[in-house]
């Protein structure tokens, strides 16, 4: 009778511990030391940790997913907008094939801190990470889970340009049709070099179509505006005649600063 209970108690011991996979500590090393060389800015000797077919998913919103030449060019420019970067693990995490066996593969979870270059906020950023190794012990597989977009907005340093446009009575369709064609309207605009954001919203009791976009520099915005006003002016002629007094009509308001979220 003692045999048994001692087998009883023992047993949940046993199937706790469970098997590992023998690749998974020098695969955790691995994956450690990729946090640390990201820290150091040492793109070089990250990207030598990666099989040349290795695949990104990015917590970018949007963003497929990336090769080794692309990820490489994401790390780098992590490395130009932060400095002091570090990542605090929460926890490792020994990871599973799709059957639930163990393969080697690593998790984890943890804080991201680090201070915003052109801003000087400082970034404190909870984030997932796993890690999907080949047999040479080279990572194959990466993908990031955290929120990228709130994270520039809360530590970035935003060109913000808004752009007010007020519509002739019985105007607001044609308009609209103009801002939403593929070829010249908003799209165009987002898809401009150096644009990183555009966002709009109409306000029914004036007529008014407010835009509000994001530039790298205000220098880009002003190539984007001699574009537009000298270049492929199709958009410029064609609302002209829908607003208020012509291109008087439209009024930007830019430089700003002192870009904040609360």
């Amino acid at each position: 009778m003692k045999k048994i209970l001692f087998t009883l108690l023992v047993l949940p011991f046993i199937s706790c511990t469970g098997p590992t996979n023998p690749n998974y500590e020098k695969n955790l090393a691995t994956a450690k030391k990729i946090f640390v060389l990201h820290g150091e800015e040492n793109l070089e000797a990250q990207l030598a940790l990666l099989s040349d077919d290795m695949t990104m998913e990015p917590a970018a919103y949007g963003m497929g997913t990336l090769n080794k030449e692309a990820f490489g060019d994401l790390i780098k420019g992590y490395h130009v907008a932060f400095d002091e970067i570090s990542f605090e693990a929460n926890v490792w995490l020994p990871g599973t094939d799709n059957e639930g066996n163990l393969d080697g593969s690593v998790r984890t979870y943890g804080t991201w801190t680090g201070v915003n270059v052109a801003s000087g906020k400082k970034l404190n950023l909870k984030s997932y990470h796993f890690f999907n190794f080949n047999e040479a012990g080279l990572i194959q597989q990466q993908g990031d889970f955290f929120d990228a977009t709130g994270m520039m907005n809360a530590t970035g340093d935003k060109k913000l340009v808004v752009a007010e446009l007020k519509i002739k009575a019985g105007k607001q369709d044609a308009f609209f049709a103009l801002m939403a064609n593929e070829s010249y309207g908003l799209k165009a605009t987002r898809n401009y070099k150096g644009c990183n954001s555009l966002v709009s919203t109409f306000n029914e009791e004036s007529n008014t179509l407010l835009v509000i976009s994001d530039w790298d520099s205000y220098e880009e915005y002003a190539a984007y505006l001699t574009w537009r006003t000298e270049e492929d002016t199709e958009l410029v002629d064609l609302m002209k005649p829908l607003l208020i007094g012509g291109m008087k009509g439209l009024r930007t308001v830019y430089p700003n600063s002192m870009y904040t979220v609360y």
